[in-house]
């Protein structure tokens, strides 16, 4: 296996800037995502450690071994850098069966037939594909051809796997089952992982660390509860889950929330001015009137297991999730009351 370096990495696209300064370590071993919305630069940076595209600045190791640097005119291409890759596509060749597939990477090679069988063989094997080597990927389901393109990635033993947003093609109940399947193969292996995602439910339940991108350049690097629960700025508290924003103003006394009637201490280096409080639904408790703050029923929406609330309290609305047996008499006109447990507070 092996640990991944990038140490200042730039892409630019003529005047644009794609990826902008990324400094990252994986570890051996590791699995990391790069999460963040469309056009972030999250896939061009993983294109620049596979080798697809190269850097305009910076250097990439993969290993103790340097695989891009423009400064000193080395460039690695992918075949020689010891890597698996999957792709959103599956990219699967529909002439070939699934035991053709996933042996390609050896044949290519030039290995002996027996060593292909025997390595493709257990390939199948770890994704649960062994029965079905014979079949062509039209014969298969979306969530088993993804399975072939990862047996295809793993087939060669690489140091380094590099998954682009692999389930965004399934249904949510697979994409659901294969995210745990990926990350208990992961575990197995030992393989270093870089995933690449925009969903931030998939960077959550499999990361050991999360790299926040926007606009190309890296907003926070932590695990899954540091980057959820302190979230270094507005734009990654509003991408990772669901919270509501309040207005707020901040002074020599603290911050004041006047939507909850409040003054909560002012995290250090805010400026005196217009601040913006930030509240998750999970930290917000319904309660009968007259408990706590009081709000106004806006709206509210059945999801199952849950109810979605959106309650107007100091001319602000909040949305609120609670369990979906709580408070069913009051309804939208209606006054019901809530308790708040936990602030953030970031600059306007």
């Amino acid at each position: 296996m092996a640990e991944i370096k990038i140490q200042s990495v730039t892409k630019q696209f003529g005047d644009v800037k794609a990826v902008d300064n990324f400094v990252a370590t994986v570890g051996d071993g590791e699995f990391v995502s790069i999460l963040g919305p469309s056009g972030c630069g999250k896939t061009t940076m993983l294109r620049m450690v596979a080798g697809f595209e190269k850097p305009t600045a910076g250097e990439i190791y993969i290993g103790d071994k340097l695989v891009s640097s423009p400064a000193k005119g080395i460039f690695v291409p992918p075949e020689k850098r010891s890597i698996g890759m999957v792709f959103q596509s599956y990219a699967v060749w529909p002439h070939m069966t699934v035991f053709e597939n996933v042996g390609y990477p050896l044949k290519i090679k030039g290995l002996p037939k027996h060593e292909i069988a025997d390595r493709t063989n257990k390939a199948l094997e770890l994704v649960h594909l062994g029965g079905l080597a014979q079949r062509l990927p039209s014969q298969l389901s979306g969530g088993q051809q993804q399975r072939v393109a990862l047996a295809r990635a793993l087939v060669a033993e690489p140091d380094l796997l590099l998954l682009d947003e692999p389930l965004s093609n399934l249904d949510a109940k697979l994409r659901e089952s294969m995210r745990f399947e990926i990350k208990e193969l992961q575990k197995k292996l030992g393989v270093t992982v870089i995933y690449v995602t925009h969903d931030q439910a998939e960077a959550m339940a499999m990361s050991d660390r999360i790299i926040v991108m926007n606009a190309g350049v890296i907003h926070q690097i932590g695990n899954p509860a540091e980057v959820y629960e302190t979230p270094a700025d507005k734009t990654i508290a509003d991408f990772i889950g669901l919270v509501n924003f309040l207005r707020a103003e901040a002074g020599e006394g603290g911050v004041t929330i006047p939507a909850l009637g409040r003054t909560v201490p002012a995290p250090a280096g805010l400026a005196a001015g217009q601040a913006v409080a930030a509240v998750r639904p999970e930290h917000i408790a319904l309660a009968a009137p007259g408990q706590g703050l009081t709000g106004t029923v806006v709206h509210k929406s059945y999801l199952g297991d849950a109810v979605d609330w959106r309650i107007e309290i100091g001319g602000e609305e909040l949305r609120v999730i609670a369990p979906a047996a709580a408070f069913n008499e009051y309804g939208p006109g209606g006054q019901i009351g809530l308790e708040v447990d936990k602030v953030m507070i970031f600059p306007a």
